[in-house]
């Protein structure tokens, strides 16, 4: 999934040359063509790049024919489409040369974006004694659903801080059954019970369980923490297998990068909007008609108003 600019073309990270050694790895690791594919897309879902780069990706591709598939996922994600050339001397026959030219010249540029970011609101921690006595009641369920409910109830009774990661690994490591865990994680999704995480720290949830199988189906719980949706091939390589690689990279795909609007306020209008409309979510303010929005939308402060606290 992309982002559209306020021009109409594709707004991503710039994907610099020091993580092509990364993904050539990951790439190399893919055994088969479709796990590569699966590499690809999670990487153009948050990055835009150039011809130079694309080709670079491209040689870990085995198969001509693999090869042109591959170019498709890159598809309105590069920068400088009119230099065809790197991405054409990637394929031997001349037919596919002219081919591959023809196609990436048809694509519309990309352009790179400055990551938005908004800070977490900070509601405390849970205490040692607090988690120790969650974990105790826990333990005490003799049944899976018995285990469940002192969870439930745990945290009906304190619905607030959320969990850090440390505490969610404590929490998940005392379900055995995937069905169990399942449930627990839907006691905490949907409230929101546990902090932002990055893509590593995930995978360090991830791993408190020894099957794929159940890291695949507790994936889509976990999805919704993530900070930083353009690591998450971390979690995709983090699978052994190619199949869990291309499932997860599935799962993921609307994990996407939120971006900084293209026509930010200058310093002196930022700390009026500060003043006068802060966004207590903390999204950047859109230029509108007669204005300023939140990127959220709830919020607007009118150029007037500006005009009169400058």
């Amino acid at each position: 999934m992309a982002a559209a600019a306020g021009s109409g073309s594709v707004v991503g990270v710039e994907f610099t040359d020091d993580k092509i050694d990364e993904a050539k790895s990951a790439l190399s690791d893919a055994s088969f063509s479709s796990a590569k594919l699966a590499v690809l897309r999670t990487l153009c879902q948050s990055y835009v790049f150039t011809t130079k780069q694309v080709a670079a990706l491209l040689e870990e591709v085995s198969m001509s024919s693999d090869k042109m598939e591959a170019l498709d996922v890159f598809e309105s994600r590069i920068r400088d489409p009119s230099n065809t050339d790197p991405i054409a001397e990637v394929f031997s026959m001349s037919s596919d040369k002219e081919e591959a030219a023809a196609k990436v010249s048809g694509f519309s540029a990309a352009r790179t974006g400055r990551l938005a970011s908004y800070p977490i609101e900070d509601d405390g921690l849970r205490s040692d004694a607090e988690m120790a006595e969650l974990l105790d009641a826990i333990e005490a369920g003799f049944m899976g659903s018995d285990k469940v409910a002192a969870l439930d109830a745990s945290v009906k009774a304190k619905p607030t801080p959320p969990f850090t990661v440390p505490q969610l690994m404590d929490v998940l490591g005392k379900f055995t059954f995937s069905s169990d865990l399942e449930a627990a994680l839907e006691l905490l999704v949907g409230p929101g019970l546990v902090y932002p995480m990055t893509c590593e720290e995930l995978v360090g949830v991830l791993e408190t369980q020894s099957m794929s199988d159940d890291k695949i189906r507790i994936l889509p719980s976990l999805k919704r923490f993530i900070k930083d949706p353009q690591n998450k091939l971390t979690i995709v390589m983090s699978f052994s297998f190619s199949s869990d690689k291309e499932k997860a990279e599935e799962i993921l795909r609307d994990v996407v990068a939120k971006f900084e609007p293209p026509n930010k306020p200058p310093p002196e209008v930022l700390e009026v909007l500060a003043r006068l409309g802060n966004c207590p979510a903390g999204y950047s303010w859109c230029r509108v008609p007669m204005g300023w929005r939140c990127a959220a939308g709830g919020h607007y402060v009118s150029d007037e108003r500006v005009e009169a606290n400058l």
